[in-house]
């Protein structure tokens, strides 16, 4: 039988008819049995996916990807055979992790703005000035004209605004500067003006209207105010409560504030959570209130990948804080039938000094904000503790990839079509 192909007359048929299959089969090829075709099918998967991996439908990278296009790594590292944009991978372990719990996930208010105390209130140009001025004894400069009118030898000033040039006018004192004094400083120059003349004078100035350096709460605050400085100072949340409160959540709501040339911002959270945060405001200030909602983005073989209605994977923080591990349960957790568990990946910009805390020394060429890749094997029990202290940060992007029996899947789901179509050809030319 070598060498020719053995023609076996199907039941129906009579010994002496020739088959179809044999009669377009070459003299010299033997006929696979479909059982032999059918182990051949396997083979034929587990070679195309290690050569062809590109070819089958996949959400995004997989581990060896991630792993192969990595500069510097911690954990275990790849190969390197492509060019990247030079990104760290990171497999998480108690020590990064701990380091990364340890440094504040947001920008803070300076310990300049934090530790300042309150700061005498100035008189600047616009405001309305009062002054009233004693004398000690009878026959002086603030004689009433009518006997009897007052007690006391005073006189109560008309009240007057400070003009571009800072000063304001006393009788029989002149011009006399104002700018930058406090109430009591400006006192103490107007009795020194007019004590040549006056008995003994003494001087009460008040600042009945505030207009110059005032503080102003704007933003999404129920209220925009502008109101000056009481001399017992003002802290940021007086400010705000001034305003009517903010309109949105807490750790929705971002506090910008302006002083000078110099702009800081922080979660509103986070200041009602740390009382240094609650920082004494100086004239001049300006307290801007935005919504500013954070999200992460889940990616790959998360839970919800499935719904009636259209997915979103943009996931809101709506908390003051969030973990890792609130992140993927967020999204859904894994899916059992094609996450990979040991390829969860986290990506974010991280800053060098945090790497350099790590343990890890960024390239030489390498920007302030390195982009970095953690990786969490969720088949280790111990991953799934440092998880719940992992911070996540705003725009951070979770990826769980496909495993590689989902990929397999895959393939044979797409040969599989063509080896029904062949086997479906020859029942009918047989």
């Amino acid at each position: 039988m070598s060498g020719h192909s053995l023609t076996i007359p199907p039941p129906h048929r009579m010994p002496g008819h020739t088959d179809a299959l044999a009669a377009r089969t070459p003299p010299h090829a033997p006929m696979r049995r479909p059982r032999d075709a059918a182990r051949l099918v396997p083979a034929m998967a587990l070679l195309a996916l290690g050569a062809c991996s590109s070819f089958i439908p996949a959400g995004g990278p997989r581990l060896v990807d991630v792993q192969a296009g990595a500069r510097t790594q911690s954990g275990n590292p790849g190969p390197i055979e492509r060019p990247t944009l030079g990104y760290t991978l990171i497999t998480l372990d108690p020590g990064n992790v701990a380091s990364l719990a340890a440094e504040p996930s947001r920008r803070r208010f300076s310990d300049l703005s934090s530790n300042a105390g309150a700061t005498d209130v100035r008189i600047g140009i616009g405001d309305i000035i009062g002054t009233t001025i004693f004398e000690a004894q009878r026959g002086g400069l603030f004689i009433p004209t009518e006997p009897g009118a007052r007690p006391g030898n005073f006189v109560q000033l008309p009240a007057q605004q400070v003009n571009r040039e800072g000063t304001i006018t006393v009788p029989f004192g002149g011009t006399v500067r104002a700018i930058g004094l406090t109430p009591s400083q400006l006192e103490r120059a107007i009795a020194e003006r007019i004590s040549d003349r006056a008995l003994e004078p003494q001087v009460i100035v008040t600042i009945q209207e505030r207009r110059s350096n005032a503080v102003s709460v704007t933003g999404d605050v129920t209220n925009s105010v502008r109101f000056g400085i009481d001399p017992g100072g003002e802290r940021l949340l007086s400010a705000i409560a001034r305003a009517g409160g903010p309109r949105f959540p807490a750790h929705e709501t971002m506090v910008t504030l302006q002083r000078g040339p110099v702009s800081e911002r922080t979660l509103l959270a986070d200041v009602l959570f740390d009382p240094r945060q609650n920082v004494q405001l100086r004239q001049g200030d300006s307290v801007i209130i935005t919504r500013e909602p954070r999200h992460f983005l889940a990616l790959g073989a998360v839970g919800q990948s499935a719904s009636i209605t259209q997915l979103n994977r943009r996931f809101p923080f709506e908390d003051r804080q969030l973990s890792l591990a609130d992140a993927v349960a967020r999204a859904g957790g894994l899916q059992d039938d094609r996450a990979n568990p040991e390829a969860v990946f986290l990506f974010r910009y991280e800053r060098a000094e945090t790497l350099r805390r790590m343990g890890l020394e960024p390239p030489a060429d390498a920007p302030v904000e390195v982009p970095t890749v953690y990786r969490a094997d969720f088949t280790n029990p111990t991953t799934l503790f440092l998880t719940q202290r992992f911070p996540m940060r705003n725009n951070d992007l979770i990826f769980v990839s496909n495993s590689p029996f989902t990929d397999y899947q895959k393939f044979i789901a797409i040969i599989l079509p063509f080896t029904q179509a062949g086997a479906q050809a020859r029942a009918i030319g047989g």
